[in-house]
């Protein structure tokens, strides 16, 4: 069974969606697009799919926490399905620590091929648990932020809590 829901963060004032099964979260949607969530999960999954807030109380309420700037680390079990290297960067990015930067190039040598950094930019991009995998941590060479799927004013609002709750 998968179970999803939806949950509002005040501090972006937008609906983000949540999916889990009995492996762990296996979705995070940064952009309020229920009908195509929903679409995604009937796709991904043969298992059946539920609405149900209760199913996924404890996961919520850590990401709320995290946007409160009351949580700096997730303790949830997520469910990753991807390819070898896509699943080394996806480790790589969970190690990046609370109110720490890394380059798109540190990630590509991080996940073990130095020469892959579009590809690691990409792995970012499709990383399905943003926020709990922390692909807002990762910005250009150059300092500047790069892109981010829930958008870029939404990364440096998460970089910013991050910054002053870190100390």
């Amino acid at each position: 069974m998968i179970y999803f829901t939806d949950f509002y963060v005040p501090l972006l004032k937008r609906t983000f969606w949540i999916a889990k099964g009995d492996k762990g979260i296996c979705y995070v949607d940064l952009n309020n697009k229920p009908v195509a969530f929903k679409k995604l999960l009937s796709e991904s999954f043969d298992d059946d799919i539920s609405q149900s807030k209760a199913k996924l109380k404890k996961e919520v309420s850590q990401i709320l926490e995290y946007f409160a700037g009351k949580r700096k680390n997730f303790d949830l079990r997520v469910f990753l399905t991807g390819t070898f290297f896509q699943t080394k960067v996806w480790v790589a990015l969970s190690k990046v620590k609370y109110g720490k930067t890394i380059s798109y190039s540190e990630l590509a040598e991080l996940a073990g091929n130095k020469n892959a950094v579009r590809a690691a930019a990409t792995c970012c991009a499709l990383n399905p648990v943003p926020i709990i995998i922390p692909c807002q941590r990762v910005i250009a060479k150059d300092g500047s932020i790069g892109g981010f799927g829930g958008g870029v004013p939404m990364k440096r609002k998460m970089l910013e809590l991050e910054r002053v709750c870190a100390k």
